[in-house]
């Protein structure tokens, strides 16, 4: 992305106003060295309302619970995005604003090209992106990027509520936040897990209206190759998990007479992560 672009839709990170130089009037400074280091200083308090109640299990009854269709074509990230990237293909227009959200080695770069995106890559630690920031606190004025992608990245932010809130206020109208979060997968540096009902909820306390929610690889695979366990125990349950997929008839009353959606839920709650896609409502 050119400097000028930058420049133009840069925030502080502290107060949240524009950020048109080197120093705010806040007394954030921008630290010398690359890649530009717009994590905050001395951030001000949030405040925001946050209704009591929750309406995901009637959420999840009208949304979305499919895996889509992979008709993505272009290069593989190390992190396959290729379902994520396939279940938002018609909302990509050339020139949209794509910010990738915890972006690690910057390998969604490739997958954003491939659609002619306008890429930015953020990240708390990484040397490769293109910014340092905080997911609590995004240094980008409001509404600034068409699309928000996050890799396995809520898991490991320690209020994901006010995090999702800036990922609501930084999406321009119409635009789209499309994601993975760990659910069952063990402790890998990880605050929060989320299950169906806590992504739902934790996205319409933000604003965001959730569209599409489908399940990643099963709870057993994900300890299998994530797991805390002895080489021998890990084996043990990927060779469970291999013969929990080939029998499903093991479960007679729900393989013989379950909906199709009952079992497509069902494998969602078994998932080690969950995929979703949700747009901005208007109601901010």
């Amino acid at each position: 992305m050119p400097a000028a672009w930058f420049r133009e839709h840069l925030g502080c990170p502290d107060c949240q106003l524009p950020l048109p130089a080197d120093t705010c009037t806040c007394g954030f400074a921008i630290p010398v060295g690359t890649p530009l280091d717009l994590r905050p200083q001395h951030p001000r308090p949030r405040t925001f309302a946050h209704q009591i109640g929750t309406t995901a299990p009637s959420d999840l009854a009208t949304c979305r619970i499919e895996r889509p269709v992979v008709t993505y074509g272009g290069p593989r990230a190390t992190r396959d995005s290729s379902e994520l990237f396939s279940a938002i293909a018609d909302r990509l227009k050339p020139g949209a604003r794509l910010l990738d959200l915890g972006c690690g080695p910057r390998d969604q770069a490739k997958p954003a090209e491939h659609y002619g995106l306008a890429y930015v890559g953020v990240d708390y630690s990484s040397p490769d992106a293109d910014l340092l920031a905080d997911a609590h606190a995004l240094p980008f004025v409001d509404r600034t990027f068409d699309v928000v992608l996050s890799y396995a990245v809520f898991e490991h932010l320690y209020d994901p509520y006010v995090a999702a809130r800036e990922v609501e206020r930084v999406l321009a109208k119409d635009g789209v936040f499309v994601a993975v979060v760990s659910q069952g997968e063990p402790f890998h540096e990880s605050y929060f897990h989320h299950t169906s009902l806590g992504v739902l909820a934790l996205l319409r306390s933000a604003g965001l209206n959730a569209l599409q929610l489908w399940p990643s690889v099963d709870t057993l695979h994900s300890l299998a190759e994530m797991g805390r366990y002895p080489v021998v125990i890990r084996g043990l349950i990927a060779a469970i998990d291999k013969l929990d997929r080939a029998m499903p008839f093991l479960a007679p009353r729900k393989f013989l007479h379950g909906t199709p959606r009952e079992k497509a839920i069902d494998e969602l709650h078994r998932s080690g992560s969950i995929c979703f896609v949700a747009v901005r409502t208007e109601s901010r």
